[in-house]
């Protein structure tokens, strides 16, 4: 999918000014400000925000409780150059909560020969647990490669592993925390567009031993191919998530009107019930269209994962389904100065289907 021309730019963003909650017009900038600068005084890096989430789920590991994930999606490194600043100030804000886990949802060029601005990016993350998945923007469909090799694909794929992330293709990948083993899935970002058979046989191939609390999915409607009560949270971006909808771009009302009809969870905004599985959709960080993000700036998801309290029915740990009827948006931020337990993982991935 093309980005609006340059040259329609002006009269977008003015008009999409006029949407926004600033009631004074912006002072005018140097040319090589970005754009979101011009309109808001304050760079993307600058509105970079932390959004927490706390889920219970059955069967977790008693090591895993209380395990603190960061997600980060959408670099869209290419589209806008003020997208490899906040790339880069997410991870950093990402590393600084001291998360046990890191996993990146995606969508890391969008346009161009951004690898070395990518390796860049990806640098803190060397030498701790993160895992990934790739997004649709990262490669192209089999349909459209016909048998050729994705040279794009491969090379973010490189780029990736070179920090030390282990990259999930339908697959799952192994994360040791207080002594106990758990597992997270990540899946293709094509999948929703694969037939019912080859969806089944996708989620068939990745094992269920064991517990699988959350599953990566690119794209939110990765959630309705997952087996029902599989995961405790389907983790998504793509959407953009914006309150001003811009024509072509992925939004959230479109998700909530086609692909999830029934809507969120009430009073939680990107929280749903999807088949008995939990799904949270992250905005991301990059600008995507317009270098933009009304009502949806840039953040890195906190996610937190813990057994159910005392009195809840508990299942083994081979037991797949999921409890979702606790997610809380709000996290009581702890102090994480010091670290009790240790986390390992591991690129001895699950294989599924390819």
């Amino acid at each position: 999918m093309r980005s609006l021309p340059r040259s329609l730019l002006p009269a977008v963003l003015a008009l999409i000014a006029g949407c926004g909650d600033r009631a004074e017009a912006p002072a005018r900038t140097a040319a090589t400000e970005p754009a979101g600068e011009t309109l808001y005084g304050a760079t993307g890096a600058e509105n970079l925000r932390v959004v927490p989430l706390e889920v219970e789920v059955q069967g977790l590991p008693a090591g895993w409780n209380g395990i603190r994930i960061a997600a980060i999606s959408d670099f869209q490194l290419g589209l806008w150059e003020d997208n490899g600043r906040v790339a880069g100030e997410a991870v950093r804000r990402a590393v600084s909560l001291r998360p046990d886990l890191i996993l990146l949802l995606g969508d890391y060029i969008a346009r161009g020969d951004q690898f070395e601005v990518l390796n860049r990016v990806l640098a803190p993350l060397r030498g701790r647990p993160v895992m990934a998945i790739l997004g649709d923007r990262d490669q192209m469909d089999e349909e459209e490669l016909q048998g050729r090799p994705d040279s794009t694909a491969i090379r973010i794929v490189q780029t990736l592993k070179q920090n030390g992330v282990i990259v999930l293709w339908n697959e799952r990948g192994r994360l040791v925390r207080g002594g106990d083993t758990a597992y997270i899935a990540g899946v293709e970002p094509y999948l929703a567009r694969r037939p019912p058979w080859r969806q089944a046989e996708i989620f068939a191939s990745i094992p269920r031993t064991g517990a699988t609390p959350i599953l990566m999915s690119h794209m939110p409607a990765g959630a309705l191919a997952a087996p029902d009560s599989s995961y405790g949270l389907v983790l998504s971006g793509h959407t953009f998530c914006g309150r001003i909808e811009v024509p072509g771009t992925p939004r959230l009302s479109w998700v909530n009107t086609e692909v999830f009809p029934a809507g969120p969870i009430p009073g939680t905004g990107r929280l749903y019930r999807v088949k008995g599985n939990g799904l949270f959709i992250t905005c991301g960080v990059g600008y995507t269209f317009v270098p933009v993000r009304i009502g949806s700036p840039p953040e890195v998801a906190l996610v937190t994962l813990r057994r159910p309290v005392a009195g809840e029915p508990e299942q083994g740990p081979d037991t797949s389904s999921a409890s979702i009827d606790s997610l809380i948006q709000v996290y009581q931020r702890r102090d994480t100065t010091r670290r009790a337990d240790t986390t390992a993982a591991t690129s001895d991935t699950t294989r599924g289907g390819t």
